[in-house]
């Protein structure tokens, strides 16, 4: 970026008191000659980034590293923390920009400051509303017209139980809604309609951004695939056994006092959740044309006092991931098919 190689250049927002600048993003030598040109029109480009609270944060990474290598989406969808991410990213926000609103959050004081509990908790423990009115301000009040990205929000009905996807109106209030992991945040009520985490109906997005006609999807996903649950599980129990019997007391105290500690309300909650969202991501697993896997055994969805460790690991799964996204670029647009 920057030191004389090809690249595209990419529009960002300007910080308060600065003029907009242009930002240079550094696209491989051997690709970027031909796939921008004129006479080689690239395909339309899809990212979808899927739920996964805190793990969520690993869409950070993953982001940067396609920016760098010049691979901008046409549209993106989101779900959940999918969501929040894929707002930011659709407003015109630049990956330092991004990583500095994760790490103002890092730490256990840090994350305390999304919370916002109710009085009477009886719909979910949080209101969500430090949330919304967060990220509505980042977003400068946009409406989903406004955006320089096209966007697409789930969200799920709550009376329904079906997907509803948000592509118009106020974006920080889709968000809102696609984040309200049921018991933890109370559902979000959008014209009479009230909404909770749209990663229940769709985990990753990936068919939506077929219906909108992307010709390649990469979809960046931070939850542990279905088969892997079963090692996912081995582990945990493992984990807790050896946990229990080297600090008993303190295996004590957590099952006791930790509202998210195995066998809790919360956390049999969210185990059914799971059920119902297994099969939803296996099969848009199968439908994307590139997955970034960043998910991993040792997180969980409520660590947001960690987020350089979930960037970081988005940026490792990316960079895995960059042959495969250039090769299948390469293989759906027209007259690349003789590049190596």
């Amino acid at each position: 970026m920057g030191n004389g190689r090809n690249g595209v250049k990419t529009r960002f927002p300007a910080r308060r008191g600065e003029k907009r600048k242009r930002q240079k993003t550094a696209i491989p030598p051997h690709f970027a000659d031909r796939i921008f040109s004129p006479s080689s029109p690239k395909p339309t480009i899809g990212v979808a980034l899927s739920c996964g609270g805190a793990k969520g944060l690993a869409h950070l990474g993953i982001i940067r590293v396609l920016m760098e290598h010049g691979i901008v989406p046409d549209m993106i969808a989101g779900s959940s923390m999918g969501a929040y991410v894929g707002a930011l990213w659709a407003k015109g926000y630049d990956p330092d920009e991004m990583d500095r609103m994760a790490l103002e959050y890092s730490g256990i004081l840090g994350a305390l400051k999304l919370a916002d509990p109710k009085l009477w908790p009886v719909r979910g423990l949080l209101k969500g509303k430090i949330i919304e009115e967060g990220i509505r301000r980042r977003l400068k009040y946009a409406k989903f017209k406004e955006l320089r990205t096209p966007l697409y929000i789930s969200g799920t009905d709550l009376d329904t139980l079906q997907t509803s996807w948000f592509e118009s109106g106020d974006v920080a209030a889709a968000v809102r809604a696609s984040c309200g992991l049921p018991g933890i945040f109370a559902p979000k009520k959008i014209q009479g309609k009230h909404y909770v985490d749209g990663g229940i109906a769709a985990p990753l997005p990936v068919e939506k951004l077929r219906q909108m006609g992307a010709d390649v999807v990469i979809a960046s996903n931070v939850m542990v695939p279905p088969e892997e649950r079963i090692n996912l599980d081995k582990r945990s129990k493992t984990l807790r056994k050896r946990f229990a019997k080297k600090h008993p007391i303190l295996h004590f105290l957590n099952q006791t006092f930790n509202p998210f500690s195995f066998g809790s309300g919360l956390q049999v909650l969210d185990r059914c959740v799971q059920v119902g969202q297994a099969r939803r991501l296996s099969k848009s697993l199968e439908e994307a044309d590139v997955v970034i896997d960043a998910y991993s055994f040792h997180s969980r969805w409520y660590e947001f006092y960690k987020p350089e460790r979930f960037i970081a690991l988005g940026n490792r799964a990316a960079t895995d991931a960059l042959p495969r996204i250039l090769n299948v670029l390469q293989s759906t647009t027209p007259n690349l098919s003789s590049l190596s």
